[in-house]
């Protein structure tokens, strides 16, 4: 069992360190880890003066938004980018779990994008002069790590939903705004029509916002951070399940160019 966990181990962290070195090359990181978040920050609070409470919950809407933007572009884009290489039937189809590979990658671009995003969101708070209440900064160290489980979970089950079809490019360009403006981050989901209001239900990213809004101006309440975490470990399940069967199709049909 030791040996299993260790190669396990060893496998996932070479497909995180392979995708991040890949990822140093690419504009689009650079874009919705640096550019996109500063621009979100700026537009929404660059002209306000903002009380420590509502920079924090300001500041939290507008990484977790970049950080949505990051999994579909980045962690979401690992299998599309594997068939555009020709590289796709070796990383399913090895001695190695696919699942695992994928989710070492989905790891290695969530993290990757996650160090840009706080970095560049650092430099215009400093900037801007934003002071924060943070109560409970062992409690926004948790919801980091949950935004960063999340973002890889999400990345994986997007990576096997835009792999069976060939116009995943399109289909990540089309979820990046409704989200935005449905997912209840820069948008609170009261604002929203009551029909529409169950739609950021299914984020967790909106979730742990909660969770860190709540920290900020009162008490710690886990439920929302509790929630994140089922959403989160959902996410991984259908990945698990929807590359599973991507990979068997692929296998009898050709249809995922396996050959």
């Amino acid at each position: 069992m030791t040996e299993r966990l260790l190669a396990g181990g060893w496998v996932a962290w070479m497909a995180l360190r392979a995708e991040q070195q890949g990822m140093r090359t690419r504009p689009m990181v650079v874009v919705v880890a640096v550019i996109q978040p500063v621009a979100l920050l700026f537009v929404v609070a660059g002209t306000r003066d903002l009380t420590p409470g509502e920079a924090t919950v300001t500041v939290s809407a507008v990484v977790l938004t970049a950080m949505w933007s990051a999994t579909v572009w980045t962690a979401g884009g690992v299998l599309r980018r594997e068939r555009g290489y020709g590289t796709l039937a070796r990383s399913v189809t090895s001695l190695y779990s696919p699942s695992l590979v994928l989710f070492g990658r989905s790891l290695g671009a969530t993290v990757y994008s996650a160090v840009g995003i706080l970095a560049s969101s650092a430099v215009v708070v400093a900037l801007l002069g934003f002071r924060f209440a943070v109560p409970h900064p062992g409690w926004l160290l948790v919801a980091l790590l949950v935004v960063v489980a999340s973002g890889t979970a999400l990345g994986m089950l997007l990576a096997c939903l835009f792999l069976v079809t060939r116009h995943g490019l399109a289909w990540s360009g089309a979820l990046i705004y409704p989200v935005f403006i449905l997912g209840g981050l820069l948008i609170p989901p009261d604002a929203l029509p009551v029909w529409l209001r169950w739609v950021p239900a299914l984020l967790s990213l909106r979730w742990v916002h909660e969770f860190v809004v709540a920290v900020s101006g009162g008490p710690v309440r886990l439920a929302p951070l509790g929630v994140a975490v089922a959403l989160t470990a959902g996410y991984l399940l259908l990945a698990v399940v929807c590359l599973r069967v991507a990979v068997d199709a692929g296998r009898r049909k050709g249809t995922l160019e396996l050959v």
